[in-house]
This record gives structure tokens, C-alpha cells and sequence, in this order.
């Protein structure tokens, strides 16, 4: 039989330990701890909730967590719930739960549903969950639902090779492609690039240094301060601001030698401002000797197919893409995407 306990942390360095090394194990993922114990302990509202699983030796078999994540949505502050770390160890997923035995469920889905249970009765409004397509069997039968964002991706190539290498979610056929798209896109801005303005009214400035645009008609994240610090780690990300539009800003992922700069979250009052962007981005983008720069643009109506032109016409390969976030029934209202003012920062946690 297993032991199951809901708590909220901070917990003890044994049990971060061993919930950690079990998570990254089970996922293949290479989460450092500082990163680990940023995200379970340092949002502004509080440490996440726990639900574990021990065995009756106290070996920790499984865990979830639901991270406090604070959202604004119309003319309130939410606190919101975000499902991560999720795992039951491979010996221990039949394993009965003490006290109920009499529940056919499986053992996961017993500790999911749960804590999302405890969850809401603490108020967290919605909870939800970015999840891969295997995992999303499983978050169904514990009460999410899929929420579908269209998107359009949005690819920009400096180095075709490693582009057509390292892009995820690609067949064969689609890498040969990018390959062939990225050769035109490096040889178009080796074209460009000495025709580029020095000063473009963007600059970098610290994390949580400048106070975001808080407008909240839809449900939106990491604007405020406190957020913005806890989410983005300073050595990872970038904030450009704009001078000729205080209120539009742009966070950035860095990129490597196998990833892209990435466009995490922004807010573009004018869709032209894209051309000194871009430029910008480059330029950080060849400092990082990243593949290219990514963007994904999200449906938000006329100003996003504004956007879009805008990077098709900097030469952009820009695809057709949906993302689902899965969000419990018990918050129907954010099922909607136009509840949401989605971006890719819910799904570039990695390290």
C-alpha cells in the first residue's frame, strides 16, 4: 500500500532531492535544482502544493505539484493554478492508495485529481495544465479539457544546417525543407545586413526593472512585477523595450548552438514596429550563435495577420500551428481561447 499526503512546501531537502531525481529520470529532462526550487518556492503567491506518494519504507513513489501562478483577468488579480512535475515511479502504478483500496481508478489519476480537488477549494481559478499529447489521456479523466490556441510560427534561419538539425517536431521531409528555406533566408539578410540602422529605439534593460503594461481584458501572466521576476531568470532572458512606445515590450529566450532565440511573451502596439524588432533580434541572435529566431504569433484578430505580413515580408517562413493548453471543467469560461492572451512563455520552461 502507498501513503498519499497533500502539503503546501516548502518541503525538506530530501524530498526536493528525491522528487527531483525521480521527475528527471522518468522524463529524461535535466532540470537543475536552483531552477527547480525557483518555480515550487519562489512565485509572489507562495510556495506550490504537493501531493506525494510514499511507500511504507517513506521512499517517495510519486508526486505532483500545482504551482501558484498570479494572473490578471478584466479588473481582478487571479491566483491561478499551474499543474507541473508529475510522475508515479513504474513499480508502484498499481499499487493501492491506503483508504482506497475500493477505487478502480488508476493510482496517477487518484493523485492528480486530488490535489486539483484541494486545489480549488483554496480558491486557485483556473487551474491548467501545457501538457504533451500522450499525457493529455491522462489529464482528461482527472477533469481538464483542451483549450486550442491557432498560432502561426514563425521561423527566421542563420544557420540552415543546424536549423534543419535541431527544430523539433519535424519529419524528414520538413527538415529537407527548412534546410532549403533556411539557405534563402541567410543569403536575403547577407544581403540586408550592412543596410541595417545602428540605432533602432530598442534596448535591453533588466528583468523587473521597468513596470509592464498592465491591461487585462483577457487572462494574463508574468506583467507585474514580482511575476516578471520570479518567471524569467535574468541569464536566460532578455526584456527589450521599445522608446518610441513605452508600453510594448518584447521577452526573448536566448538562444544556443541547437536552439533558437525564442519570442516568449510580448505586446506590440503597431504591428510595423516588427522591422526594427527583428533587426534588434538578429543582432542578439548572432551574439548567442543561436539557429535562427523563433516566434509564434497567436490569434488575436487583425493586428496579428498585420504581424504575420509584417515577418513574411523580413523573410519569415511562417506555418500554421495549434497549441492546447488542458484547463479543468471547473473553470469552463477559460476553455475559450479568447479568455486567454496566450504566449509561448507557458510552454519554454526548459532549462
Amino acid at each position: 500500500m502507498l501513503n498519499m499526503r497533500i502539503i503546501r512546501g516548502p518541503l525538506g531537502e530530501r524530498e526536493y532531492s528525491a522528487i527531483l531525481a525521480e521527475y528527471n529520470r522518468l522524463t529524461l529532462a535535466n532540470i537543475p535544482m536552483e531552477e527547480f526550487l525557483r518555480w515550487v518556492q519562489g512565485s509572489p503567491e507562495g510556495p506550490a502544493w504537493h501531493a506525494i506518494l510514499e511507500s511504507d519504507e517513506g521512499r517517495i513513489v510519486g508526486h505532483t505539484s500545482v504551482l501558484p501562478v498570479r494572473a490578471g483577468f478584466r479588473d481582478r488579480w487571479l491566483m491561478s493554478g499551474m499543474s507541473e512535475y508529475s510522475f508515479v515511479h513504474e513499480d508502484f502504478r498499481k499499487i493501492k492508495i491506503k483508504g482506497m483500496e475500493g477505487i478502480s481508478r488508476p493510482t496517477f489519476i487518484i493523485l492528480l485529481d486530488h490535489l486539483f480537488q484541494h486545489c480549488i477549494k483554496q480558491g486557485y481559478e483556473p487551474i491548467f495544465a501545457s501538457t504533451n499529447e500522450k499525457n493529455q489521456i491522462f489529464t482528461r479523466k482527472v477533469g481538464l479539457r483542451p483549450a486550442e490556441f491557432p498560432l502561426r510560427e514563425c521561423l527566421l534561419t542563420l544557420r540552415p544546417v543546424a536549423a534543419a538539425r535541431h527544430t523539433p517536431n519535424l519529419d524528414s521531409k520538413q527538415r529537407a525543407g527548412l534546410l532549403a528555406v533556411g539557405i534563402a533566408q541567410t543569403a536575403l539578410w547577407a544581403v540586408l545586413r550592412p543596410f541595417s540602422p545602428k540605432n533602432l529605439g530598442i534596448r535591453a534593460v533588466p528583468i523587473g526593472s521597468e513596470t509592464l503594461c498592465l491591461d487585462q481584458p483577457r487572462l494574463s501572466f508574468y506583467e507585474e512585477k514580482e511575476s516578471l521576476q520570479w518567471r524569467f531568470i535574468p541569464e536566460q532572458y532578455i526584456l527589450f523595450m521599445l522608446d518610441q512606445a513605452p508600453r510594448d515590450y518584447l521577452i526573448v529566450k536566448r538562444g544556443r548552438g541547437d536552439r533558437y532565440l525564442r519570442v516568449c511573451q510580448y505586446r506590440l502596439s503597431r504591428a510595423s514596429s516588427a522591422r526594427p524588432i527583428v533587426r534588434t533580434l538578429l543582432q542578439q541572435a548572432r551574439a548567442d550563435h543561436a539557429i535562427g529566431i523563433r516566434w509564434s504569433v497567436y490569434d488575436e484578430g487583425a493586428r496579428t495577420k498585420e504581424l504575420v505580413a509584417e515577418l513574411l515580408g523580413l523573410g519569415f517562413f511562417c506555418a500554421h500551428r495549434t497549441r492546447i493548453v488542458m484547463v479543468h471543467k471547473d473553470f469552463p469560461a477559460y476553455l475559450q481561447p479568447s479568455a486567454w492572451r496566450m504566449s509561448d512563455t507557458h510552454f519554454c520552461f526548459d532549462p
